[in-house]
């Protein structure tokens, strides 16, 4: 006699629990309100779709950050929490070398970039033969190290300390030749982008 009622209150609580899921979760997700704007002319939704889809214009420059990848200072660098932007570290701890030109190496600049271009090696930031020159990693340096120069611009001082203030750094106002180290997998991951955008075009 308690087996019954114990299988039915099982039956009308997951008969609950169901319509439950389909009320607040399933249907809200599948009927989307439409988002209201306050501009009559372009709903916030378009806008942000404008945006989205807007293609970055290729330049006839390309960055250069002004700082080495190959230097060696006596102060070993300190190691800060991955979290922890260049600005939150350059406001609070400097640049964590004795150099306060150096690049920090937090990944700001990479993590703007639409081409994927920059790559962090021994704490500083490198760019990649994909830059396109859109100049969006300049904005975010809090060091003010990234330069946009003509590609065909052949040599360049990677060091941006302009009052040569003595520090430790082996690579202190070094001339070197300007190399957009070529980056492989970025092929691969531009093909992968364009067939999900082209099958997101579909669907919308």
């Amino acid at each position: 006699m308690i087996l019954p009622i114990i299988l039915f209150v099982v039956i009308i609580l997951t008969i609950a629990l169901l319509i439950m899921f389909s009320v607040y979760i399933l249907l809200p997700s599948i009927n989307i309100p439409e988002d209201k704007s306050d501009d009559p002319v372009i709903p916030k939704k378009t806008k942000q779709n404008i945006f989205a889809n807007k293609k970055i214009q290729c330049t006839e420059l390309k960055a250069v950050v002004l700082c080495s990848c190959n230097k060696n200072l006596s102060l070993k660098h300190t190691s800060f929490n991955e979290r922890c932007t260049c600005f939150m570290i350059k406001n609070s701890f400097g640049t964590g070398y004795d150099c306060p030109f150096a690049c920090i190496g937090q990944g700001d600049c990479m993590k703007v970039c639409p081409q994927m271009a920059i790559k962090i090696e021994n704490n500083t930031a490198l760019v990649t033969d994909n830059c396109c020159g859109c100049g969006k990693c300049a904005e975010v340096c809090p060091q003010k190290l990234i330069k946009l120069v003509p590609v065909s611009q052949n040599k360049i001082i990677l060091c941006n300390n302009d009052n040569q203030e003595n520090t430790s750094c082996s690579e202190i106002q070094k001339e070197k030749n300007i190399e957009w180290i070529e980056k492989k997998d970025f092929k691969i991951y531009s093909k992968c982008y364009k067939i999900k955008e082209s099958i997101i075009k579909k669907l919308n």
